[in-house]
């Protein structure tokens, strides 16, 4: 009685099914897959976001009242330490500068490890927060939903936060060598150390650049 796997009856077995009960598979694949990603790995991503911002915004308001205490520095001394250390490894997740080099080099390292095809990796307009900036990037890749699983799992524990999402997936190949191309954005975030000011809105009845005052 042989009870071995024979790969080539089983691909005959998959060449009799309907084409469009194997696309409906691929398609609900794709979903499960892409479910799978947010749940997984886009929400603790997210969490560990606004986890670190608020605690870089606590401790921004934390290390500014500690600069105005003008006496008793022996005794705020310590908590002032501590406070550094805490705010050293807050600017590890959000550091002051793009270094974009530097973030190019680690998705890359990450990419090659997965054996992910990274395609392109274009940065966007950087969008200013409160007291962070977002350093937006589009991406193009291609490979197996291994390969994306491992990088996202590679990206997720890079010291510096990188969030991924809005991904676009289109699956190819035969339904046993399945090789998806897509597209997702990604973001990496830097720490202002000067929150960005809004601008004051108009005066009502203040008179508009280049017109003149009005006279009763």
């Amino acid at each position: 009685m042989n009870l071995g796997f024979d790969p080539k009856s089983m691909g005959k077995k998959i060449e009799r099914i309907p084409q469009k009960y194997v696309l409906i598979v691929m398609v609900v694949v794709v979903l499960l897959f892409v479910g799978a990603l947010y749940y997984f790995v886009m929400i603790p991503q997210l969490e560990t976001k606004a986890r670190v911002a608020k605690e870089a915004s606590d401790l921004r308001a934390e290390v500014e009242n500690l600069r105005d205490i003008k006496r008793n520095i022996a005794k705020h001394r310590q908590e002032y330490a501590r406070l550094q250390e805490t705010m050293q490894e807050v600017l590890r997740q959000l550091p002051e500068t793009k270094d974009i080099p530097n973030l190019l080099r680690s998705v890359t390292m990450v990419s090659e490890e997965s054996r992910l095809k990274v395609r392109q990796f274009e940065p966007k307009l950087i969008r200013n927060k409160d007291f962070y900036s977002e350093l937006p990037f589009e991406m193009k890749f291609q490979g197996t939903f291994s390969n994306l699983a491992a990088f996202l799992d590679g990206v997720r524990k890079q010291e510096r936060i990188i969030s991924i999402a809005d991904f676009s997936l289109e699956a190819k190949g035969a339904p046993n060598n399945i090789i998806i191309e897509g597209t997702c954005d990604a973001n990496a975030y830097m720490y202002l150390r000067e929150p960005v000011k809004q601008a004051a809105p108009p005066v009502k009845g203040a008179p508009k650049a280049n017109e003149p005052p009005k006279t009763k």
